[in-house]
C-alpha cells in the first residue's frame, strides 16, 4: 500500500548516496594520484634510457599525451558524478510515499478550508 521513500527513508538514503559518493570520489583520486605517479617513473625510466635528444621528446610527447587522456578522464569523471548526483537525488525526492502524499493533501485542504468553507471557522475568527 505504501509505496515509495518517506521523509525519513529519505533522508537515509541521501545520506548513504553521499557516502558512497565520498568514497567513490576518494577511489577516483587515488587512481588518478597512481598513474600519475607510474607516468612519472615510466616516463624518467624511459628518460634515462634515451639515446639522443630526439628520442628524448618522443618520449616527454607520450607522456605529455597520456597526462592529457588523465585529465579527460577526470573531467568526464566530474561530469557523470554530477548527472548521477542529480539522478539520484531527484529520483530520492520524486519517490514519496502514499502516506506523505495523503498527509501533505490532507494539509493543504486544512488551509484552504477557512477561505473555502467560511461558515467551517469557529465563531470570532477571521
Amino acid at each position: 500500500m505504501s509505496m515509495g521513500c518517506t521523509a525519513e527513508s529519505t533522508r537515509q538514503a541521501l545520506a548513504a548516496q553521499e557516502r558512497a559518493d565520498e568514497v567513490s570520489q576518494a577511489v577516483v583520486d587515488n587512481q588518478s594520484q597512481a598513474m600519475k605517479i607510474l607516468l612519472f617513473q615510466s616516463t624518467l625510466a624511459q628518460l634515462e634510457q634515451a639515446q639522443d635528444p630526439k628520442h628524448a621528446e618522443v618520449i616527454l610527447n607520450e607522456a605529455w599525451n597520456q597526462r592529457d587522456l588523465f585529465e579527460f578522464w577526470m573531467v568526464q569523471w566530474e561530469r557523470a558524478k554530477a548527472l548521477r548526483l542529480v539522478g539520484a537525488t531527484t529520483k530520492l525526492w520524486s519517490d514519496q510515499s502514499t502516506f506523505d502524499l495523503l498527509c501533505k493533501s490532507v494539509q493543504a485542504k486544512v488551509k484552504r478550508a477557512p477561505v473555502e468553507y467560511p461558515s467551517t471557522q469557529p465563531a470570532g475568527v477571521e
